[in-house]
């Protein structure tokens, strides 16, 4: 075990680097440990060895909060099932090392950890991809805490911030082996570099566009309440909204799922559950948009509708759907397979249109929950014409854990990326309004019923991400198939 130590002492470093600990600053050389444990190693299942036991752990620190969530009455069941979802995101961590391995054939130890940062920043972007793609455990949100590095994803994005911290990990590395002047200005530089550039970045950005006031209520309902009274959950969130009622509110925002059973006929809002809100929205001078389970044409969606007095203006449908929760995936189905994280799967199906709305002659996007977690999808909006964003979330089924920080502070990146406004809008919490240089001007907590209503600001500027994305990313990813070419035809030709 004494040789796995380096290993377990690096993983949980890295592990309490994230959120909610928020330790993020031993992100910076928690790598460290696991480096010198891998450069010991001469053969590939000693460095898988070590590489699962890293991964395992990493991902067991990060993701514990899984069990909380998944639909079955076993507590020995849901850790299984844990145990299981940490053992399959462990498998990229593998795929990195067998890279890392192939490289090692070809280039001493030296040559091919200063791949790692190119290697790690790929296989992110590439699991961001697909139906099951995500980055929730990117290692660049360790450093979301520290804003002034943070800028500098206007224009590498997130993928830049891993890039970084796996390279001055593999810096100080170096410079424990070989403790010369050399090595530790170059240490100096890569540390200071982002703090430079990210000051920098911060100081060209201006914020000065139209401001208009947003209302967001925070009704506090939980599961068992909307399901023992779906019409005095909606009268809970309309009583709040009137009774916090301010003439000067341009738009306000109820959480995902504010309405269920609604439907669309004629453009207009029809709902068996309450006349009174329909009375709410007749003749008001406000925008409303709210989260609603909206069955059209034999399809159902997790949707965000926007009403302008008692009319419907515009329906955006989720686009990223929860897997095993909000949906079965389709090979899943094919083999009746039907096991989710919640007791029932909603099997909602999948929205296309990248919908905008407006206030006042003022685009925005309202995306819904786990699509704040998406870069991709937050700039596509952007590129549209969106000038703010808002996120409208339920987050009512999980019990207090690291999910609700991990999940809310994501939306801090999406404002640094596009340079916007983000609103988000939760119904259990955690409610908060997020400027374009990443700092949260409001907030209301967990768990507490509440309404907040901000002033914001909207922008039509593009950054250099909102115009170009992930071209960081992918441009590590050709230099990484590159250098993999390259090393197979030295390999051949010998």
């Amino acid at each position: 075990m004494n040789k796995f130590l380096p290993s377990i002492i690096s993983a949980v470093l890295m592990g309490i680097s994230q959120q909610p600990w928020g330790f993020g600053f031993l992100a910076w050389f928690s790598l460290v440990p696991f480096l010198f444990s891998i450069e010991k190693q001469t053969s590939f299942s000693s460095i898988i060895k070590h590489s699962f036991i890293w991964s395992f752990i990493y991902h067991l620190i990060f993701f514990f909060w899984i069990s909380d969530n998944i639909g079955l009455d076993s507590q020995i069941l849901r850790y299984l099932i844990m145990l299981l979802v940490v053992f399959v995101l462990t498998v990229n961590i593998l795929l990195i090392y067998s890279i890392y391995y192939y490289f090692r054939k070809h280039f001493n130890i030296f040559n091919s950890l200063f791949l790692l940062p190119f290697i790690i920043t790929s296989i992110e972007y590439i699991r961001s991809l697909g139906f099951y793609g995500s980055v929730w455990n990117s290692l660049s949100y360790t450093q979301i805490d520290y804003l002034l590095i943070s800028q500098n994803i206007e224009y590498t994005g997130i993928y830049g911030l891993t890039f970084w911290l796996v390279f001055i990990n593999v810096i100080i590395y170096r410079a424990c082996n070989e403790l010369n002047y050399k090595n530790i200005i170059l240490l100096l530089f890569v540390f200071i570099f982002p703090w430079i550039s990210g000051f920098l970045i911060k100081s060209t950005h201006i914020i000065d566009g139209s401001k208009i006031r947003v209302k967001l209520v925070q009704p506090n309902i939980s599961l068992h309440e909307k399901r023992q009274s779906l019409r005095g959950s909606l009268n809970k969130m309309i009583d709040l909204s009137i009774n916090s009622s301010n003439d000067s509110t341009d738009l306000i925002i109820w959480p995902e799922s504010s309405i269920s059973g609604a439907f669309l006929k004629g453009g207009t809002y029809n709902s068996s559950l309450s006349s009174k809100m329909n009375n709410f929205l007749k003749n008001s001078k406000f925008s409303l948009v709210a989260g609603a389970d909206l069955r059209i044409d034999n399809k159902r969606y997790n949707s965000a509708i926007l009403f302008k007095s008692d009319s419907i203006e515009n329906v955006f449908h989720k686009q990223k759907l929860v897997p095993n929760v909000e949906r079965t995936p389709d090979v899943f189905n094919a083999i009746g397979l039907n096991i989710g994280f919640q007791s029932n799967i909603s099997n909602f199906d999948i929205g296309t249109e990248l919908t905008m709305f407006s206030v006042d002659g003022i685009n925005f996007a309202s995306m819904i929950c786990i699509e704040s977690v998406f870069p991709d999808l937050t700039r596509k909006f952007v590129n549209n014409g969106a000038e703010f964003i808002t996120y409208i979330v339920n987050d009512g089924w999980y019990p207090r854990n690291p999910q609700l920080d991990q999940h809310a502070r994501r939306c801090i990146y999406r404002a640094i990326e596009n340079r916007r406004y983000v609103v988000r809008g939760a119904n259990t919490g955690i409610t908060m309004v997020v400027d374009s240089y990443g700092n949260i001007t409001d907030r209301l907590e967990f768990n507490k019923e509440g309404v907040m209503e901000s002033d914001i600001i909207t922008s039509k500027k593009k950054t250099f991400y909102t115009k170009y994305g992930d071209l960081f990313s992918i441009l590590n990813l050709l230099f990484m198939v590159l250098i993999m070419v390259i090393s197979f035809l030295k390999g051949y030709k010998n």
